[in-house]
C-alpha cells in the first residue's frame, strides 16, 4: 500500500500513549478510617493494576483512532497494482548513460561508474526495462531494453573506457529516441559521468519529455587529479646541419598536481629509443624538452615521445610520424624586393620553402617545370615566360603574388595577361609625409591571414606604408589602407590563385619587413596562394581519414584495409564500407590498399584530442536542469492509454476522508466505552 507522505506514518509511534495510560493510571480510592494495625502483620500489596490492561476494548478503540489518524495524513492509496487498457502503470523504461571517454580512467572514476550502474540494476521491479548506452564521442546501445539482470551484467563487464572524447549530445539524443518510442507509463534517465567541462554540447532541443525522472551521478570523486602528459611534440629541420637533412623533435610536457623532479622523456624512432632527457615539471605547469638531431628517413617512420607512466594511462605517449619535411617550389622574380622575400620563405619549413630567384630579364618559360608558386616582387611583368604560358601556369591551379611596386604599371603587361590582375591600377600614393598609411581593415578569418589572428603572430596594424598603389576593385579584398584603399585582393584563375599586394616587401616604401608579422605573413600568403595543404604528421582522436587524400590506392581495387594499434581490422573505401577511416585509437594506424597485402603501408598517427586532457567539471546539477522539460510544457499523450500518476489515483480515491470519518466514529465510541467503565467502577464508602 504506497502512500504519498510516509512521513506521517510516523505518527504510529503515538500508539503508546494510551498504552501508558492503561498501564500507569492507576484508579484513585478515598482513605477509609480503621482502628489500630498495631497487632497486624505487615503485608505488601501485589500492584498487579500496573501490570495488565484493565479496559482492553477501551485500549484497542484508542490505539485504533490514533493509527486512522496517522494514516489519514500520510494519504494511503489502495488497490492492486494499476493496469489500464493492459498497460502495467508502474512499469519503468530507464535509460542508463555510462560515460567511457579517455577521462574516466582517472583515479577510480571507472570503478564508481561500473558500481552506480550495477546498484541501478538491482533496483530493477518486474516488468521495469533498462537499457544500458555506453557514450564518450559517440553512443550506441551496448544491450536492447531488457530485465535480464544478467544480461546487463554481462553488457556492462565488457565495457572499458575508451580514447575518445566526451560529448553529451549524441546520448541524450539517443535516449530521447528510446524513451519516447517505449510504452512505458514511467521513464528514467541516469547519466553517470565525471561531467568533464568540455563535453558539454547541449541544446535547449536536449530537454526530456515531461514526467521523465532524472539522475545525474558524478563520479569524478573529491580527490584532485594528479596527471603528466605529452601535449604536443613540433619537428623542425636542423639549420646547422650541411650533410643529410637532419629534424630536431620538441615536446611540450604538462604537469597537473604535484611538482615532479627528475621526470625521463624518451624519443622513439621505429620502436628503438634514440634519445632520453631528464626534465622537471612545475606544480600545475609544463615544460619544454627538445631531443638531440635525429636524421630524416627517406619514409615516414612511426615516432613518440614517451614520458614514465603515471597514474593516468594512455597520455604518456604523443604518436608522430619521422619524414622528410614538405617541399614548396617557388619561383621568385626579384626586383627591389626580391631578397626579403627569398629570405622569408628560406626560413619556412612547415612546408620548406625551395627558391628559385631571377631577375626579370633572364628568367624563361622552363623555371616554370615543378614550380608551384611565383612570386613577382615588383610587379614587373615576366617577358621571358610570356604571357601565355604564365596564364596556363595559373589555370592549371599554380599561385601568383603580385606585389605592386616601381615597375607595376597596367599598360606593361600584355592585354591577354590582364585577367591576372584584379582591376585597374592607380599610380602610388605618397604618404612620406604624413607618417605612412595603415592597415585599416583586415578579415582575418580568410585563410591567408588567419595566421595574423594568433597572439604570437605579431601586430600587422603596427606596419608603415610610405608610398603604396590602389586597385580598383571591390571583390576578393582581404585587406584595406586606412584610407579605404584595397590593400591585399584575391581572385581566382581557372583552378589557381592571384594576390595581389598594393606595396611592395622591401624596406622602402614601408617598413613592414621590420615588423614581427612579417615572416608569418610572407609564408602564409605562399601556402595560401600555391593552394598548398599540409599533410599533419599526427591527427587527434575522432578524425575521419579519407586513404585516397593520403594517396592514389594502386590498381582498380578502390578498397583499404587499415590496422587499428590495437590490431583490429577495418574496410574503408569499397562499396558497403565507411567512406573513411575514423581513429578512435591512440597509436600509429596502417593502410593498406585492398588487394595487395604486401605493399608499404600508409601511416597515420592519432592521440587523445587535447580537449579531453582538461579535466575540469561542471556541476551535474546543471545537467539536470538543462534537461527538465520546460515550465509548463504539455505531456505528451502515450497511444496505448492515459498514464496515471501515483497522486491521481490518491486524489481520485480520497480515502483520507474516510479515514478521518473513521476517526470521528472511533473517538465516539470510546467515548461511549470510558463512561461506561467509570460506572462499572464500584464506589467504596
Amino acid at each position: 500500500m504506497p502512500v504519498l507522505a510516509p512521513l506521517f506514518l510516523l505518527g504510529l509511534a503515538a500508539i503508546a500513549v494510551p498504552l501508558l495510560v492503561h498501564l500507569v493510571q492507576r484508579e484513585k480510592r478515598d482513605p477509609m478510617a480503621f482502628p489500630s494495625l498495631m497487632f497486624l502483620e505487615k503485608t505488601p500489596a501485589p500492584f498487579t493494576s500496573r501490570r495488565n490492561l484493565r479496559d482492553p476494548w477501551l485500549f484497542l478503540l484508542r490505539a485504533l483512532a490514533v493509527i486512522a489518524l496517522a494514516l489519514a495524513f500520510a494519504r494511503p492509496v489502495f488497490g492492486p497494482r494499476p493496469v489500464i487498457g493492459g498497460v502495467d502503470q508502474r512499469r519503468r523504461e530507464i535509460i542508463v548513460l555510462l560515460d567511457r571517454s579517455f577521462s574516466m580512467r582517472v583515479g577510480d572514476r571507472w570503478v564508481r561508474a561500473k558500481a552506480v550502474v550495477d546498484s541501478v540494476i538491482r533496483t530493477l521491479a518486474p516488468g521495469d526495462r533498462m537499457t544500458l548506452v555506453p557514450f564518450d564521442r559517440r553512443a550506441n546501445a551496448v544491450t536492447a531494453a531488457t530485465s535480464d539482470a544478467a544480461q546487463l551484467r554481462a553488457g556492462l563487464d565488457s565495457l572499458q573506457p575508451s580514447d575518445e572524447s566526451t560529448r553529451l549530445a549524441p546520448a541524450i539524443t539517443l535516449a530521447q529516441q528510446r524513451l519516447s518510442a517505449s510504452d512505458a507509463p514511467r521513464k528514467a534517465l541516469v547519466v553517470v559521468s565525471d561531467f568533464q567541462r568540455s563535453a558539454w554540447d547541449l541544446s535547449d532541443d536536449s530537454r526530456m519529455a515531461p514526467g521523465t525522472e532524472l539522475a545525474a551521478v558524478d563520479v569524478s570523486g573529491a580527490v584532485p587529479v594528479s596527471d603528466r602528459a605529452v601535449r604536443s611534440v613540433d619537428v623542425r629541420r636542423d639549420r646547422n646541419d650541411d650533410g643529410p637533412a637532419q629534424a630536431i623533435v620538441s615536446a611540450r610536457i604538462a604537469n597537473i598536481g604535484a611538482a615532479a623532479r627528475g621526470v625521463v622523456v624518451q624519443l622513439e624512432v621505429g620502436g628503438r629509443v634514440l634519445t632520453t632527457r631528464t626534465i622537471d615539471l612545475p606544480r600545475d605547469g609544463g615544460a619544454a624538452v627538445s631531443f638531440a638531431a635525429v636524421p630524416m628517413p627517406p619514409t615516414p617512420l612511426p615516432a613518440r615521445v614517451v614520458l614514465a607512466a603515471d597514474a593516468v594511462p594512455g597520455d604518456d605517449a604523443f604518436h608522430f610520424l619521422l619524414q622528410q619535411a614538405p617541399v614548396l617550389s617557388a619561383l621568385v622574380i626579384e626586383g627591389r624586393s626580391g631578397a626579403f622575400l627569398s629570405r622569408a620563405l628560406a626560413i619556412g619549413d612547415a612546408p620548406h620553402f625551395e627558391i628559385m630567384s631571377r631577375t626579370p630579364s633572364r628568367v624563361s618559360a622552363s623555371d616554370l617545370n615543378g614550380r608551384r608558386l611565383i612570386l613577382l616582387a615588383d610587379g614587373s611583368f615576366p617577358t621571358g615566360i610570356g604571357a601565355a604560358r604564365l596564364l596556363r601556369f595559373v589555370d592549371e591551379g599554380g599561385g601568383l603574388i603580385v606585389s605592386m611596386g616601381d615597375q607595376m604599371r597596367s599598360a606593361s603587361w600584355p592585354a591577354a595577361a590582364r585577367v591576372l590582375i584584379p582591376g585597374q591600377i592607380r599610380a602610388p600614393t605618397d604618404r612620406s609625409t604624413a607618417n605612412g598609411a595603415v592597415l585599416g581593415a583586415m578579415d582575418q578569418r580568410h585563410p591567408a591571414l588567419a595566421l595574423l589572428a594568433g597572439a604570437r603572430a605579431g601586430d600587422l596594424s603596427a606596419a608603415r606604408f610610405y608610398r603604396f598603389r590602389g586597385i580598383d576593385t571591390t571583390a576578393g579584398v582581404l585587406a584595406r589602407f586606412d584610407d579605404g584603399t584595397a590593400a591585399l585582393t584575391e581572385h581566382a584563375v581557372g583552378r589557381g590563385r592571384v594576390l595581389t599586394f598594393g606595396s611592395t616587401f622591401d624596406g622602402v616604401w614601408n617598413d613592414l619587413p621590420r615588423q614581427p608579422a612579417f615572416l608569418p605573413l610572407v609564408q602564409q600568403l605562399a601556402r595560401y596562394a600555391a593552394s598548398w595543404r599540409d599533410d599533419p604528421r599526427a591527427f587527434e582522436i575522432g578524425a575521419s581519414i579519407r586513404p585516397s587524400d593520403l594517396a592514389p590506392a594502386s590498381g582498380t581495387d578502390p578498397r583499404w584495409v587499415a590496422t587499428a594499434p590495437s590490431g583490429r581490422r577495418v574496410t574503408v573505401g569499397g562499396d558497403g564500407t565507411p567512406a573513411a577511416l575514423e581513429l578512435t585509437e591512440a597509436g600509429v594506424f596502417e593502410l593498406r590498399p585492398g588487394g595487395t597485402p604486401g605493399a608499404r603501408p600508409l601511416l597515420v598517427a592519432a592521440n587523445v584530442a587535447p580537449a579531453e586532457l582538461d579535466f575540469a567539471s561542471f556541476d551535474a546539477l546543471r545537467l539536470t536542469t538543462a534537461l527538465t522539460a520546460a515550465p509548463g510544457a504539455q505531456a505528451v499523450l502515450q497511444s496505448a492509454s492515459a498514464t496515471e500518476t501515483l497522486a491521481d489515483r490518491e486524489a481520485r480515491q480520497s480515502t483520507w476522508w474516510y479515514l478521518l470519518l473513521a476517526v470521528a466514529l472511533l473517538l465516539i465510541a470510546e467515548s461511549v466505552v470510558a463512561r461506561r467503565a467509570v460506572t462499572r467502577t464500584p464506589v467504596v464508602e
